[in-house]
């Protein structure tokens, strides 16, 4: 089977386009998620088709997923209905569980695979319970293919950034760094290619926080 160098499996936002003409890398736009109701996922079907689609294509050594959702306004978890608890965490998780599934068939033998994923740091979580949960979950998928795909070398991690989701107004202590919260093009994909390249070749199960020493 032919094989591509990098792949990026992600969303249809600008960020993900911006990371792909970086990366130089083939893409796999996952379909959106809209007309989420409370009692069904009218998508779920979409996203099914997308998945037996993109896992029959092209192996490739190096691979990405940034599924990088439209947020909502932070609120208080207690103010969180559950129709907004669908669209932020449980939505955007599967879009994670699909991607990632793909990104296990698609990892060649010796290959590595790469999560970045939206993630505020501790200190500033107040109001973003379901976007802290999709990346606690995803951080487990990403340890749970590390252990499942180890045997033929292809490696899993997940790089953090807090990006799109830093508050005006930080909690004390400032973080380590000035620069915070970072540039997608600067620390982040800088993270990423750390992590991709081969000297992590020992490196797989483990989460980088690119966050400029936020979650130190």
């Amino acid at each position: 089977m032919s094989k591509v160098k990098t792949l990026l499996i992600g969303s249809n936002t600008e960020p993900v386009a911006t990371l792909g003409a970086e990366l130089k890398a083939n893409r796999h736009t996952i379909p959106s998620l809209a007309g989420i109701e409370n009692d069904s996922w009218p998508w779920a079907d979409a996203l099914q088709q997308w998945r037996e689609t993109v896992a029959g294509g092209e192996q490739a050594d190096r691979i990405v997923v940034m599924i990088w959702p439209d947020h909502g306004h932070k609120t208080p978890c207690s103010d969180t209905d559950f129709l907004a608890w669908s669209r932020r965490a449980e939505a955007p998780l599967a879009q994670w569980f699909a991607a990632l599934g793909c990104a296990q068939q698609l990892c060649s033998d010796g290959g590595s695979v790469v999560a970045l994923v939206e993630r505020p740091a501790p200190l500033d979580s107040t109001g973003r319970a379901p976007e802290v949960a999709v990346a606690e979950g995803v951080v487990a998928l990403v340890r749970s293919l590390a252990k499942s795909e180890g045997a033929r070398g292809a490696r899993f991690n997940a790089v953090t950034t807090p990006l799109r989701l830093s508050p005006e107004k930080l909690v004390n202590p400032a973080p380590a760094l000035a620069s915070y919260p970072g540039q997608l093009l600067r620390e982040v994909i800088g993270s990423v290619r750390m992590m991709l390249g081969d000297d992590s070749c020992g490196v797989t199960g483990s989460v980088v926080h690119a966050d400029c020493g936020r979650s130190w």
